[in-house]
């Protein structure tokens, strides 16, 4: 008359047993799909009044970026930061709307953004760190920088994303990045695709052209009033321009 509650115990313990295993085992899968890792990258800093266009993509590719990716969906799991130090720059990065062989793609722009006159030096480098699902595979960077300064004519590789239209629009990047100086009358998701646009012949904004290779132009020097002819962050040359008048300052 014991030997059944006996039995019925052990089948209880051994359901019990590989119930655990098994959540066990489903948690450990879910884990190894979100784990994040986060690498640095390291890219070129444009000339003055240029820039430089960043496509990032991962190297795991097949059915691991895609469970990744998939996985990734519905959650920012993706992430751009800078590290250390940008100067006078304009960093943006956005992540697009695209897979490519299976592969997301991200975009980051440098822009240069040190005021004629000043003596400033630039950075070499500007360096970012990457968060993404480590399933797929640290970052890979492909880089196109001076098309104003230093244009070569050579289509760049960074022009791989299918897109629909003539040319990438903002709507098919979210913003990831924005920091210093942004471009007048541009948003983080606008400038990134103006540059993109540009760098693979594609239609863009000539005004945009206008705003990087102008750079910071000062108040006075577009004839204005109201500031100095450098930001205070600036190491400046003697100005183009006369000073600039006073605020509250009176006429002879």
């Amino acid at each position: 008359m014991t030997l059944r509650p006996k039995i019925d115990l052990a089948l209880l313990a051994a359901l019990t047993a590989i119930l655990v295993c098994a959540e066990a085992g489903t948690a450990g899968a879910a884990q190894g799909v979100h784990a994040t890792r986060a690498s640095r990258v390291d890219l070129p800093a444009p000339a003055q009044f240029d820039l430089t266009l960043s496509e990032v993509s991962f190297r795991a590719g097949g059915r691991a970026a895609k469970r990744a990716a998939g996985a990734a969906h519905h959650r920012p799991s993706i992430r751009l930061g800078t590290r250390g130090p940008i100067g006078l720059d304009y960093v943006a990065g956005a992540i697009t709307g695209f897979n490519v062989s299976g592969r997301p793609r991200a975009l980051v722009l440098v822009v240069n953004r040190r005021p004629r006159g000043s003596l400033a030096p630039d950075l070499a480098r500007i360096t970012l760190t990457v968060s993404a699902p480590r399933r797929l595979g640290r970052p890979l960077p492909q880089v196109f920088a001076n098309p104003f300064t230093r244009p070569s004519g050579l289509a760049p590789a960074i022009c791989d994303l299918p897109i629909r239209g003539a040319a990438l629009a903002p709507g098919e990047l979210r913003s990831l990045l924005a920091r210093g100086s942004a471009l007048p009358g541009f948003s983080a998701q606008a400038a990134l695709a103006q540059a993109y646009n540009l760098a693979c012949r594609r239609p863009y904004d000539p005004a945009f052209a206008q705003a990087v290779t102008q750079g910071s132009v000062a108040a006075c020097e577009a004839g204005g009033a109201g500031g100095p002819c450098c930001p205070p962050n600036a190491i400046c040359s003697p100005p183009p321009c006369p000073p600039c008048p006073r605020a509250g300052r009176g006429h002879a």
